[in-house]
């Protein structure tokens, strides 16, 4: 008996020991569910790795098409199989088919996780939240999502867990990074087929591509985002094509802090299917105590069939849950009410207690119906809600740094304003047409020492490294209004990717490629700037950098990610 009380011992012993550090699991589609998934030889199933692995893990996966196979936690539904992450660990795709050890993932090996269309949510996040710690979520495509029409809902950890929400992905509380990502082609029979994060998440999405998501339920909300009391960040992705019957593409709801830099958001739809009954904010939805930043953005072509088909603002207290929302350096045009008259297709501030701040923006050519002179913005209720427009250009006017018309300068958005286009970076943008002598969104702007001191007054800061930037990554010299700058040096021949800083580590020290007089500064991800210098040789080294983080290497206005 002692020697079996003695094995146990030793047992738990060895495990706790091993998750004293990181523990790497390997997944193909080819993986056996008995495996121990140590190594690509010994590789296991996605499932089989989620159930043992434990913070800090990371489970590494092979191209291929992972559909699931286990229930979600107290699950007794066929819809209820899902990828469910309990602990923080990693998962990072795009890794070959058959893998080999010290093999790297690539952008041409797709991982993709497919619901089949029969799971509620393809991905299910129920981990706990851990100081420090955070699931995350790399090079995977998720697809194949069905949310329930109807449905009662699940509770783990004491949330609750909608099967009519979040086809793609839902997350509860947890703390998640989605990175390199695309979530396409999910369904919801009810409200949102795309992501749906809840009860204080804290929530990052970089670099991924949202698209396609449809809702067909008759009160759907939030094609591709819904986002309720919690906290998410948007960095340069693009969002496009949702589609639903109801209201927003992206909904921001009930006490939810939401921060959209460097992104495009485009023609996406809601009231899909209503011909009756108007349908708010196809591109951003914004209600009941929310804290919006919308930052070198643009938002293009989205239509609804009621007000706000680019940005949407409404509270159901004007007291208890005020919203503010700040849009800095951003285009929104061509956006479209099509039912609802009169309307307004750009930004429409619907009811009191909202208060919209534009900055240094473009907002023309939206279209609506029923009236001539409030196509782009305007505020329903003026009670207690407010619009201030400072450099900014709002229909054919253009407004100064304290919000007066300039009298002898008129903006025409069928000349002065190019449509959307891939010009030059990873997201796409609407160029401005003309030069600044004949284009008054190119001269009146505001100066990037100015912008810098308006992101630093906000809550929280709009760090330097994005304010100071265009949507791109090119610097803001000059007074150039709206989310694409014409100084930068991109062009329709050389692409951004041959522009990017040349970078790479070198034992302790970061190397980048310079010649004389370069202006290199180094920002970490937050924005906080940890090095500035004039190069004066073909190479400069910096060794005062902590491994382990990523950090933004601008060289002369031009912006790289890169993993020290």
């Amino acid at each position: 008996m002692k020697k079996i009380k003695l094995s146990f011992l030793s047992l738990a012993l060895c495990l706790a020991f091993n998750h004293l550090f990181a523990v790497n699991y390997y997944v193909t589609t080819t993986g056996v569910n008995t495996n121990d998934g140590l190594s690509w030889a010994n590789a296991t199933t996605l499932n089989a790795a989620l159930a043992i692995a434990a913070n800090d893990d990371v489970i590494h996966m092979g191209a291929g098409t992972f559909s699931p196979t286990d229930m979600i936690t107290s699950g007794t539904l066929e819809g209820d199989k899902t990828f469910e992450i309990k602990s923080n660990v990693s998962l990072i795709g795009g890794y070959p088919v058959s893998p080999n050890p010290g093999d790297v993932p690539s952008a041409s090996n797709i991982t993709k996780l497919d619901g089949l269309l029969t799971s509620y949510h393809v991905i299910a996040v129920t981990a706990p939240v851990v100081t420090d710690k955070k699931v995350s979520i790399q090079n995977i495509s998720v697809t194949g999502g069905k949310a329930a029409a109807t449905g009662t809902a699940l509770t783990i950890n004491t949330l609750s867990y909608v099967r009519i929400n979040g086809g793609a992905m839902i997350i509860g509380g947890s703390v998640v990074e989605i990175s390199n990502c695309r979530i396409f082609d999910n369904q919801s029979g009810a409200h949102t087929p795309g992501l749906y994060i809840f009860s204080g998440a804290n929530v990052t999405i970089n670099d991924c591509t949202i698209e396609n998501n449809i809702g067909v339920g008759a009160a759907g909300n939030g094609a591709s985002l819904w986002v309720a009391s919690s906290t998410i960040r948007v960095n340069n992705s693009s969002i496009i094509g949702n589609k639903n019957s109801g209201v927003g593409a992206i909904q921001v709801i009930t006490n939810t802090n939401a921060y959209f830099y460097n992104t495009t958001i485009a023609k996406n739809v809601a009231g899909l299917g209503n011909t009756t009954t108007s349908r708010n904010g196809s591109g951003i939805y914004v209600r009941d105590g929310s804290n919006v930043q919308v930052v070198n953005c643009t938002i293009y072509g989205n239509e609804s069939n009621g007000n706000g088909a680019g940005i949407a603002i409404h509270t159901s207290n004007a007291t208890t849950l005020p919203n503010t929302v700040n849009v800095i350096n951003s285009t929104i045009t061509a956006n479209v009410s099509k039912l609802l008259t009169p309307s307004t297709a750009g930004i429409c501030v619907l009811t009191s207690g909202c208060t919209t701040n534009i900055y240094n923006s473009v907002v023309s050519g939206n279209i609506a119906l029923g009236t001539t002179t409030n196509y782009d913005a305007a505020a329903l209720s003026t009670t207690t809600s407010v619009i201030n427009s400072k450099n900014t250009i709002i229909s054919t006017k253009v407004l100064d740094a304290i919000g007066a018309e300039v009298a002898d300068k008129t903006f025409t958005y069928t000349t002065m304003l190019d449509t959307l286009a891939n010009n030059g970076g990873d997201t796409k943008t609407c160029k401005l047409l003309l030069d600044e002598t004949a284009n008054p969104a190119k001269s009146l702007g505001m100066s990037s020492a100015s912008l810098i001191s308006t992101g630093a007054s906000l809550t929280p800061v709009v760090p330097e490294s994005v304010v100071a930037y265009d949507q791109l990554g090119n610097m803001r010299a000059g007074n150039v209004m709206g989310a694409w700058v014409n100084n930068g040096p991109f062009s329709e021949i050389i692409s951004n990717t041959i522009q990017k800083p040349a970078v790479y580590a070198e034992g302790n020290n970061v190397c980048v490629k310079t010649v004389a007089k370069d202006k290199l500064i180094i920002y970490t991800i937050s924005g906080q700037r940890v090095y500035q210098t004039v190069a004066d040789g073909s190479l400069t080294k910096i060794n005062n950098l902590t491994k382990g983080n990523i950090y933004i290497v601008n060289l002369n206005g031009i912006s790289t990610k890169f993993v020290f």
